[in-house]
């Protein structure tokens, strides 16, 4: 087609209002580092310096309601799974958003052939049997989501 069209998201309040009662929050995944480009460069100790640890960046009044702090382990979960994240309490975005970062993995653990690729990945949020008639793709800017601080306190969720 020509023209452009519109078609809801898979997965947002509108689309699935159901969801939306127990995930309240718009997930948003890719946030940006300037040390690291997708996945790659974790191992590299100098730039992990730079960008330590998986953020996910919330507003302060969401960080209030939920009672974290920045600094503290989180984990933002939905109906798909789970993952660990360090919070950043800022106004960068708004109080219904949270922003997390991807790609992350552990050179440092080594007692996983995986590095525990699976602790901080926001991809174990995202449905990947979604796609448009432009193509295949994921939903990685429309999710529902919620936070809540690390109860364990530990290297798990």
């Amino acid at each position: 087609e020509a023209l452009p069209y519109f078609k809801e998201p898979p997965v947002t309040p509108v689309s699935r209002p159901d969801l939306f009662k127990d995930y309240p929050l718009n997930l948003r995944t890719g946030r940006r580092s300037p040390a690291f480009f997708h996945a790659e460069h974790r191992n590299l100790p100098w730039l992990r310096t730079l960008d330590p640890d998986p953020v996910v960046e919330i507003h302060p009044d969401t960080a209030k309601k939920n009672n974290i702090s920045n600094g503290e382990w989180v984990v933002v979960e939905n109906w798909m799974g789970k993952a660990r994240f360090k919070a950043k309490v800022t106004k960068i975005v708004p109080p219904w958003m949270v922003m997390a970062a991807h790609g992350w993995w552990f050179p440092e653990k080594k007692d996983d052939p995986l590095f525990h690729t699976f602790e901080s990945n926001i991809n174990m949020l995202i449905p990947m049997n979604e796609q448009g008639k432009d193509g295949l793709g994921a939903p990685i800017k429309h999710l529902l989501c919620k936070i809540r601080k690390e109860i364990t306190g530990g290297n798990h969720a």
